[in-house]
């Protein structure tokens, strides 16, 4: 049986992926993540995250996914967790 502790999943919606060369993907790097949700029109609940993929062996383009990522939660205290001493 497989168990899912669902406070552990963070919630993913791909923002938008595009095609840039390496020189391109540095400068998208730099961004923060105000000019990401800026230059990609997406949400501002989005904390963007980049993939980036190349099969080109000379590595001139490479595949970019623009992720957004909600904020983790600190994982709630189970019942019966020790308590701190007073």
């Amino acid at each position: 049986m497989i168990r899912v502790h669902s406070e552990r999943l963070v919630p993913l919606l791909l923002g938008v992926t595009l095609s840039v060369t390496t020189v391109e993907f540095a400068d998208i790097q730099k961004l923060s993540d105000d000019d990401l949700r800026s230059r990609f029109r997406l949400p501002s609940s989005c904390r963007p995250a980049l993939t980036a993929l190349s099969t080109d062996p000379a590595i001139s383009q490479v595949m970019v996914a623009v992720d957004c990522r909600d904020e983790p939660t600190a994982p709630s205290a189970s019942p019966g967790a020790a308590r701190p001493s007073r």
